[in-house]
């Protein structure tokens, strides 16, 4: 019985030796199993952060949006701001530039106006200083006389081109100084064109003469006066012209109202 015992006891211990070593690998196999979960949630959590850092980008990426808005709106306002007050500048540059050019014509208009009034009464003592007999002549008839004097004054300086103002003044019963102020009044008014010389002549240039002599100058670019009175007559006819011919003198005649003293 004591060696039965002894065999019992023998199988007993052996089959816990034999246990244990499962034990072992129960325990090894638990371990490995909280660890294999550790990871397993360590796995299961990473997704976590980069989720969390998704997030941040979006939100840092809407913000950047915004302020990227922000600026453009910004620019936006910046550019329409500017262009507002270009265009208001220009608008008070225009407006000023519209005063002054209407204030010129304003002054140009008054200083046409007062050249032509003056140059009205200067006519009218004009027509006073030629000889004109009043007896049996009527308003109207001294009238339509001072008018063909002044023509026939206006022809003569055209057909003798240059005439000294001395015999011009004898020509037609002035004084020579008024004679030179009628000549300025006539120019005044367009009815005379030319220049006056040291030595007492008045030169007679017709508008298409001063366009010749434009020409001449734009071509040739800067002449001198000497140059140009040298060269003058390519562009200007000094020879003086008949003053009538037949059928004027013959209609002159006729139609020349009672009282005026005829010209020479």
């Amino acid at each position: 019985s004591l060696q039965g015992e002894r065999v019992l006891r023998g199988g007993a211990a052996a089959r816990r030796m034999r246990r244990r070593p499962a034990a072992a690998s129960s325990s090894a196999a638990s371990t490995s199993r909280d660890v294999a979960e550790d990871e397993s949630g360590s796995e299961e959590e990473d997704p976590n952060v980069p989720k969390g850092s998704k997030k941040e980008r979006k939100r840092q990426e809407r913000e950047d949006r915004e302020a990227q808005r922000q600026a453009n709106e910004a620019a936006r306002n910046s550019r329409r701001t500017n262009q507002d007050r270009y265009e208001e500048m220009r608008r008070k540059k225009d407006e000023e530039r519209e005063a002054q050019e209407r204030l010129l014509e304003e002054e140009a208009m008054a200083r046409k106006a007062k050249e032509e009034e003056a140059a009205a009464l200067e006519f009218e003592k004009w027509k006073g200083a030629f000889s004109v007999d009043a007896e049996g002549t009527t308003e109207s008839e001294t009238q339509d006389g001072g008018q063909g004097l002044l023509h026939n004054f206006v022809e003569y300086i055209k057909k003798q081109k240059c005439v000294p103002l001395e015999d011009l003044a004898g020509e037609f019963g002035m004084r020579t100084q008024d004679c030179i102020n009628r000549i300025i009044t006539l120019e005044g008014m367009d009815r005379l064109s030319g220049v006056m010389d040291d030595r007492g002549k008045f030169i007679y240039i017709s508008i298409e003469e001063m366009q010749a002599v434009a020409d001449y100058i734009r071509k040739h670019g800067r002449v001198s006066i000497s140059h140009l009175a040298n060269n003058s007559n390519e562009f200007i006819d000094l020879e003086p012209k008949p003053l009538y011919d037949e059928k004027e003198e013959s209609h002159q005649d006729e139609s020349a109202p009672a009282g005026v003293v005829a010209e020479p």
